[in-house]
C-alpha cells in the first residue's frame, strides 16, 4: 500500500492499483483528510483520466476523496469497452474501499455524463458501502437519448466520443482540428467513418451503428429496467439545454414507481438548471444571460453529498423532490410532482395559406383548430441539410474543431429559419406572460415522396426585437413512427401519416409581448445524421434521394404542438 505524503489539505496516495474480480487493477488516486479518521468516502470513476482529480472541496470537509481510471482507459489495466464493465468494477472498488481503515463504510459518488453512467451501473449491484449519489447530465436509456435519439443517430456526439475520445486508451480529441469535420461527417457510409478518421476500425463505433434500433444490445445496457435494485437515495443533476432533462423526470419517476419502500422514494431529490452538458461557471449560454440567481446550485452537489455522508436527510438537503429553473423569470423554483399537478395541457394548432417556407411566410400558430386549408410543403435535400445552430444537447468545447459547428444553448435562429426547407408558425403577440413547464409534444400529419425520411421540430422564443430563441426540441424517423422501437417500418410515400414528436421537457416564460414558434423542417446536422430518404439500412447506406415533404393542417389533421401551459403568477 501506498504511503500518504502531506499536502496543503490533507494526505495523497497515488497510483494505488485496486484488484478487480478478475485480475485486473485499477488506477486510482486517494486524498484523506487530517486526523485519525475514519471518513466517510467520495468516489468518482472517470473514463477521462483521473489526474488532477483530488477533491479539496470534500478533503476540507472531512470526507476522503478517491478518484479512479476506468477499465482500459488511462493507466487503468484492462480492455475497454463503453458501460460493460462498470457494475462489476465499480463494486470491487467499493468493496476494497469499504475494508480500509480510513473508511467508515459510507460511500457516495458523483460525476457528470459517463462518471454518471459508473453510477447507475453499480447502483443495483447491492453494494453494502453505496450510501447516496449524484449522477449529473447522463441518459439511461441509451438509445431513445443519447447515441439514437427516437431512431435518428446522434452523429456528432457519437462519433467525435467513440472514435476520438475513447478509441484508444488515451483522448485523441485534440486531434480533430486537424480534419475538416464537417467534410467528415457527411462521408458514407457511417459504418467506415472509424477509418477516415485515421484509425482502424472500431469495434464499438461499429456495433453502435449496425445496432439502429432498440434491440437486445441496447436493452441489455438499459439502466431503467434495474431501477427496482436501486437502494439508496439519488441526485439526479440536468440542463435544460442538454441532451438528457427528460432522461432526469423519467429516471425520477421510475424510481418512485419501482422504490423498494416509500422513505426510499421520497428521498429522491431532482435539480434541473439552465445548463447544457455540465453545471457552468458563468450565468451566460449561448445568447442569453440567466443572471446570477442561476449560479445558486452550483454547490448542490458538495451539499448533497456532505449532508447525506453525514447522517444528514435529503429534506435536510431540499425539501421539495424537485428543483427547477424557470427560463424567462429567471428564478428557482420547489416543485412536488412531475408533471406539475396543475399544468393545463394546451394545442396550439398550425394554420397557413399553404405558404408557412420561412420567417417570411404565413404560418401562425393558434388555440382553434384548423378549417380547410392548403397544407405546406418543403424540398428536404440531404446533400443540403439543415445546419445546427444552438439546441438541446452534449457537444462541448471538449470537442475541438466539432464545437463552433454544433453549439449547445439558445441561439437566435433567423439564420436558419430564412431557408425555405424550414417551415415557421408564429403566434400573436402574447397580451400576458405564459409559462410552459413540462413535457412537450408536436403532433404533425404529414406525408412525402419518401419510404423514410425524418421530421424536426422546434419551439422558440420570439422576443420583440424579431429574435428567435430556441428552447426545445426533438426529431423522430419515420420508420419508427409507431414508436415500436425495436422494430421499424418503412412507410408508403404519398400517404399522410401522424407523427408525434417528443421535444425535450422545459421550463419558461413567454413574457408579454414575445411570441410562441414552432419550426419544422428534416435535418439538423451534423447533430444528427442526415436520413438518405432511401429506406436502406442507414449504416451502410450510400445512396441519397431527395423528398418532398408535405405537412398537413385541415379537420382531419390537426396538426399541433402541446404545451404544458402553468397559471402563472410572476
Amino acid at each position: 500500500m501506498n504511503r500518504p505524503a502531506d499536502t496543503r489539505y490533507g494526505r495523497i496516495m497515488r497510483n494505488v492499483k485496486i484488484p478487480m474480480r478478475d485480475g485486473v487493477h485499477l488506477e486510482t488516486t486517494i486524498a484523506l483528510p487530517g486526523g485519525e479518521g475514519p471518513f466517510p468516502v467520495v468516489l468518482v470513476r472517470t473514463a477521462y483520466s483521473r489526474g488532477g482529480m483530488i477533491g479539496n472541496e470534500y478533503v476540507q470537509k472531512g470526507i476522503a476523496f478517491v478518484a479512479q481510471d476506468c477499465r482500459g482507459r488511462y493507466d487503468s489495466e484492462g480492455k475497454w469497452y463503453p458501460f460493460t464493465s462498470e457494475a462489476e468494477d465499480g463494486f470491487d472498488t467499493l468493496e476494497w474501499i469499504g475494508t480500509q481503515v480510513w473508511c467508515n463504510g459510507k460511500i457516495g459518488m458523483y460525476g457528470d455524463s459517463y462518471l454518471a453512467a459508473t453510477q447507475f451501473y453499480l447502483a443495483s449491484t447491492g453494494s453494502p458501502y453505496l450510501t447516496v449519489l449524484n449522477p449529473r447530465f447522463m441518459s439511461s436509456d441509451l438509445w431513445r437519448r443519447a447515441y439514437y435519439c427516437d431512431g435518428v443517430f446522434s452523429l456528432a456526439l457519437t462519433y467525435t466520443w467513440l472514435c476520438f475520445e475513447v478509441a484508444s486508451r488515451v483522448s485523441s480529441a485534440s486531434l480533430l482540428p486537424a480534419f475538416d469535420v464537417m467534410k467528415l461527417l457527411r462521408e458514407l457510409p457511417l459504418i467506415t467513418l472509424d477509418e477516415k478518421g485515421g484509425t482502424l476500425p472500431v469495434p464499438f463505433y461499429r456495433d453502435y451503428v449496425n445496432h439502429d434500433r432498440r434491440d437486445d444490445y441496447w436493452q441489455s445496457l438499459n439502466i431503467r429496467k434495474s431501477m427496482n435494485k436501486f437502494d439508496v437515495p439519488l441526485l439526479l443533476t440536468g440542463g435544460w439545454y442538454d441532451y438528457y432533462p427528460g432522461e432526469n423526470f423519467k429516471n425520477y419517476l421510475k424510481l418512485i414507481e419501482d422504490s423498494p419502500d416509500s422513505d426510499l422514494a421520497k428521498s429522491h431529490r431532482v435539480i434541473v438548471g439552465p445548463w447544457t452538458h455540465g453545471m457552468s461557471s458563468s450565468s451566460k449560454l449561448g445568447q442569453l444571460d440567466f443572471g446570477p440567481e442561476s449560479l445558486k446550485e452550483n454547490d448542490s452537489t458538495v451539499r448533497w453529498l456532505n449532508c447525506m455522508l453525514k447522517e444528514g436527510d435529503s429534506e435536510e438537503f431540499q425539501k421539495a423532490p424537485i428543483r427547477i429553473f424557470v427560463m424567462g423569470a429567471n428564478v428557482w423554483r420547489d416543485e412536488y410532482e412531475w408533471p406539475l399537478a396543475r399544468t393545463r395541457f394546451t394545442k396550439f394548432f398550425l394554420h397557413s395559406n399553404g405558404a408557412a417556407n420561412s420567417l417570411f411566410g404565413d404560418g401562425s400558430l393558434t388555440l382553434e383548430p384548423a378549417d380547410a386549408e392548403p397544407s405546406d410543403e418543403f424540398h428536404y435535400d440531404p446533400e443540403h441539410p439543415m445546419p445546427t445552430l444552438g439546441g438541446n444537447h452534449s457537444v462541448g468545447p471538449y470537442n475541438p474543431g466539432l464545437y463552433e459547428h454544433c453549439l449547445p444553448g439558445p441561439y437566435d435562429q433567423r439564420p436558419v429559419e430564412r431557408r425555405d426547407d424550414m417551415l415557421v408558425y408564429t403566434s400573436e403577440t402574447l397580451e400576458e406572460d405564459l409559462e410552459v413547464t413540462g413535457p412537450v409534444t408536436a403532433t404533425i400529419f404529414a406525408s412525402t415522396t419518401a419510404r423514410d425520411t425524418d421530421f424536426v421540430a422546434r419551439l422558440c422564443d420570439v422576443y420583440p426585437d424579431g429574435r428567435s430563441i430556441n428552447i426545445t426540441e426533438g426529431v423522430i424517423r419515420a420508420r419508427f413512427r409507431k414508436r415500436d422501437w425495436a422494430t421499424p417500418k418503412l412507410i408508403e410515400p404519398g400517404i399522410p401519416l401522424e407523427y408525434t414528436i417528443e421535444l425535450l421537457p422545459t421550463s419558461n416564460v413567454f413574457k408579454k409581448g414575445h411570441r410562441i414558434r414552432l419550426d419544422i423542417t428534416s435535418s439538423n446536422f451534423p447533430l444528427w445524421d442526415r436520413n438518405l430518404n432511401t429506406g436502406n439500412p442507414p449504416g451502410t447506406d450510400t445512396e441519397m434521394q431527395t423528398a418532398d415533404q408535405a405537412i398537413l393542417h385541415d379537420p382531419g389533421h390537426p396538426s399541433h404542438i402541446l404545451l404544458p401551459v402553468i397559471p402563472y403568477s410572476g
